[in-house]
């Protein structure tokens, strides 16, 4: 985009200078005599002058998306993101978008517990072992860490660049189970590195909804945040904490039925039932992903 750019600047300043030394030399055989360099000096001052007022927007813009996506996505989304940018900026801001995407929770077990029996300075540390661990997982699987909240992490796969077709949205919901599962293994091996140190052990819960969802940047003009939000994020929130006497092991999986019917057949799932969750008038049909 920006070598297109500065091709179409430089056959424009080139198109007006020819024009402007044609037209003085027209004007010369006629006998006219018309001053050619302040001209000439001004034009290509002012190109030079343009050019970098347009070049100091778009750092300006750059820096507002890598500050917005930087810590959410990996480098090569955020790039295709400011590629796309004119799809997404409006006024400093990123437009706001509805769209199908899945969205991830993930909570620690007897986190509350843990917190009492550690000093601030270890538990800070325990916990960025942990989220550290998770968020990699996230970002490997082409997912979008939301936020960090406490001990629970917040991921959403299919944003900001929306899908448009039931493969695309599908292969985001393969993507959220298939992190939540590496999850729990990854959880199982920080348990025994923990273990040998003396440390905690824990295990996690995770709500997975796939459904529609708003995004956008959301903030004041000195704070922005990306994020998202919409009865998607609720339901996979309602899905973690569901009835936390249903074992799930290390790793308890639930998602909904939107998610149930885009992974059928690809991952072992039972059905735990239909279910009023909390804040909800409807009955949700919930299943568990095995391990």
């Amino acid at each position: 985009w920006k070598l297109q750019s500065l091709q179409w600047r430089t056959v424009g300043l080139s198109v007006v200078g020819g024009g402007l030394l044609g037209g003085s030399y027209l004007a010369f055989l006629s006998g006219w005599w018309i001053p050619v360099v302040p001209p000439l000096l001004s034009l290509v001052g002012s190109a030079i002058a343009m050019t970098a007022y347009i070049a100091q927007i778009e750092r300006s813009d750059r820096q507002m998306v890598m500050n917005l996506f930087g810590r959410h996505v990996t480098p090569q989304i955020a790039e295709a993101i400011w590629r796309g940018r004119d799809l997404f900026l409006t006024e400093g801001r990123l437009k706001g978008q509805k769209l199908t995407a899945t969205v991830l929770f993930t909570d620690l077990k007897n986190f509350s517990t843990i917190s009492e029996h550690l000093d601030p300075e270890a538990l800070m540390c325990w916990l960025n072992e942990y989220m550290e661990a998770m968020s990699q997982l996230v970002l490997a699987h082409n997912g979008v860490v939301d936020k960090f909240i406490g001990d629970a992490v917040m991921a959403v796969f299919g944003v900001p660049i929306a899908r448009t077709t039931e493969e695309a949205i599908a292969n985001d919901a393969k993507a959220a189970v298939c992190c939540a599962l590496e999850m729990g293994a990854a959880l199982e091996s920080l348990n025994c590195q923990w273990r040998l140190q003396g440390r905690p052990t824990v295990s996690m819960r995770v709500g997975i909804a796939t459904g529609t969802v708003v995004t956008g940047s959301l903030g004041g003009i000195q704070r922005l945040d990306y994020t998202t939000i919409g009865d998607t994020v609720n339901i996979a929130a309602r899905l973690e904490s569901y009835d936390k006497s249903v074992d799930g092991g290390l790793c308890r999986i639930l998602i909904n039925e939107e998610t149930y019917r885009y992974i059928q057949g690809c991952f072992t799932t039972k059905l735990i039932g239909r279910v009023q969750l909390k804040g909800r008038e409807q009955l949700t049909p919930i299943y568990r992903v095995l391990n």
